[in-house]
């Protein structure tokens, strides 16, 4: 019998934005230079709070060879309640930089564990939600105009599609938290590379979201095993070139 578990709104929030199970996020996604500006602001708080110390006392010296479900067990209390985690990793991811030596294992492993604990309470599907993104173009500034130290970069072509990646384990005790997190680690380089070398024309072709859709499946087949299977829906495209406004869902 599954643990029954008590999840504060704030937490079912963060892991439905972040990764949580069937969860849907079709809102455009924020600034990446602007919230990397705000975090790297805040870093010294996210470092020295209580809340990131809970995390990374997870981080165990052989954490990575542990299989997933015995490291997802050491996550869990006896009563199941992972609660108080969810919160303290909302209040970690608000302030995190990526330049953090913790970031991947905040970000990619808590992450993923923490939402397969739930999913699996919730019985519902396991994965994560992703953009990929391209901006090009930068607008130049107008001869009066005041150079600010971080301020926000505007570009003129703008390329966000969302997807979700689930997965699935035919036994999580025998698949390591490394090869886990490699998995899904190298689906996600790999597909925003794939977006990096495409030309302007080809992202906003109004095929674009088949032709990601088809490079999609192709990682997926590529890179699931026989203890873990990969799959993965592209769920819109939205391109901002020039004032010009394309979506696709």
């Amino acid at each position: 019998m599954k643990k029954s578990i008590i999840i504060p709104l704030a937490a079912v929030l963060c892991l439905s934005l972040l990764a949580g199970c069937s969860a849907k996020d079709s809102s455009t996604p924020p600034n990446s230079k602007q919230a990397n500006t705000s975090a790297q602001a805040t870093v010294t708080s996210s470092d020295t709070s209580d809340a990131y110390e809970k995390l990374v006392a997870f981080k165990t010296a052989n954490y990575e060879q542990q299989s997933v479900a015995d490291f997802n067990q050491s996550l869990a209390p006896d009563n199941g309640d992972i609660s108080g985690l969810l919160d303290a990793q909302a209040e970690v991811l608000a302030s995190i930089s990526p330049d953090n030596e913790n970031y991947e294992f905040i970000t990619m492993t808590l992450a993923a564990s923490l939402d397969e604990l739930y999913c699996e309470q919730m019985n519902d599907s396991v994965g994560l939600s992703a953009y990929l993104k391209r901006e090009e173009r930068p607008l130049e500034k107008l001869p009066d105009e005041e150079s600010v130290a971080g301020a926000e970069i505007t570009y003129q072509f703008v390329f966000n599609a969302l997807y979700r990646l689930s997965y699935t384990f035919s036994d999580p005790t025998q698949i390591t938290v490394a090869d886990r997190d490699n998995a899904l680690q190298k689906f996600k380089t790999e597909f925003q590379n794939y977006v990096d070398n495409l030309s302007e024309a080809d992202l906003t072709s109004s095929n674009i979201k088949t032709v990601l859709s088809e490079k999609a499946d192709e990682l997926e087949n590529s890179l699931s095993t026989a203890k873990m299977k990969l799959s993965c829906e592209v769920e819109s495209v939205e391109v901002h070139n020039a004032g010009e406004e394309i979506v696709n869902n």
